[in-house]
């Protein structure tokens, strides 16, 4: 386990140099002389829904609830048919850099 999260720390060391190099080269978003400050180690978990039983409780609902549901939620039900690349997020949420 010790040997995991120090390969994800020297993984994140080389992200870091990575986009800071970029950022002086292509410029950046940032205030200038913000210095942005990824974590050294970053734990998530995540659950993810039965999409089978979303889309059955989906199909089963009058066109009045859907409606409905649109309205107060906007087009999130869509989300239900797309397909999730786990470690695309698992990578987004590691990368992260909330100064962006």
């Amino acid at each position: 386990m010790e040997e995991l999260i120090t390969q994800v720390i020297e993984k994140n060391t080389i992200v870091r140099d990575w986009y800071l190099r970029t950022q002086k080269v292509k410029g950046d978003s940032l205030k200038e002389g913000y210095i942005s400050d990824l974590p050294e180690h970053m734990t998530s978990n995540t659950r993810q829904n039965n999409l089978e039983d979303l889309t059955r409780i989906w199909k089963q609902w009058e066109l009045d609830t859907r409606v409905f549901f649109t309205e107060k939620y906007g087009d999130i039900a869509h989300l239900i048919a797309i397909n999730v690349n786990e470690q695309l997020i698992q990578a987004m949420v590691r990368f992260w850099d909330p100064a962006y």
